[in-house]
């Protein structure tokens, strides 16, 4: 197995976000936020404060999406907004997505998933902006690869899916009523993982020369552990970005970085 990490693309991020002179500000827009909302919030806020990046921190609690809108529209449209999910109680968002005119820096937005069906990769989710960011960074060439993500979300899996199909990959969305998982991944030139069970695939569902990004979470004994049962690959010929110095050391990075396109 060849360990791989993100800590030189992590420093090129640093150094491009040190060196540019930010004029507009982000806002953090949530609602009614739960204990993970405000520890992802504040982790952003550092962020911000790292880099001279002024903000707002607006939190609804009963406002209408009329009334929401109505301040989000009030500012300057380049400026960039987050919407921390989840946001609110289960409501429709539609009106939000369809009206909100301000920079998208976390692809919430109808416009943004327009564009990442052309192939945009600014309009991409943070996360998958920093996992097609890795591979960018690795010379992926993704015409005619097979890629098998395992995830079906709007903030992963299918936007993720739409990008690299644009770029001629040939891509496969497996979850957990996939039948055969094994087969689809072991035929895959490319595994991106991001169900978030601890340790889930071992070395039976791959094959020789794969590359395997592990973008999954789990806290296992206080440690955080990927999706991917590492020990039992390390006698693999494969690439493998785990959850350690991976994704998850990119991805704030990432998204405060989208202000500057």
């Amino acid at each position: 197995m060849e360990l791989l990490n993100t800590t030189n693309l992590r420093r090129e991020i640093i150094e491009r976000l040190e060196n540019y002179e930010f004029k507009n500000k982000i806002l953090l827009l949530s609602k009614n936020p739960n204990e993970e909302v405000n520890h992802y919030k504040q982790v952003i806020i550092k962020r911000c404060m790292d880099f001279g990046i002024d903000f707002i921190d607006k939190v609804f609690t009963k406002e209408s999406q009329e009334e929401i809108l109505d301040f989000i529209n009030s500012f300057d449209i380049n400026d960039g907004f987050i919407m921390l999910a989840p946001f609110g109680d289960g409501e429709d968002l539609c009106l939000l997505k369809e009206k909100i005119i301000l920079k998208d820096l976390d692809s919430f937005t109808y416009k943004s998933l327009g564009r990442i069906f052309e192939g945009n990769k600014e309009a991409l989710p943070a996360t998958v902006r920093a996992v097609v960011n890795f591979m960018d960074s690795e010379q992926v060439d993704y015409r005619g690869k097979n890629i098998v993500i395992a995830n079906n979300t709007n903030i992963i899996g299918r936007p993720l899916a739409m990008y690299l199909a644009s770029k001629r990959a040939s891509v496969t969305i497996i979850n957990s009523v996939t039948k055969n998982p094994k087969d689809y991944i072991r035929n895959a030139d490319i595994f991106i993982s991001a169900i978030g069970k601890a340790e889930y695939y071992d070395k039976s569902f791959f094959s020789k020369g794969t590359l395997i990004i592990d973008v999954g979470t789990s806290y296992k004994n206080g440690k955080i552990i990927g999706d991917i049962n590492i020990d039992s690959i390390t006698d693999l010929d494969v690439k493998y970005l785990g959850s350690k110095n991976g994704i998850g050391l990119i991805t704030t990075l990432t998204l405060v970085e989208g202000l500057m396109h």
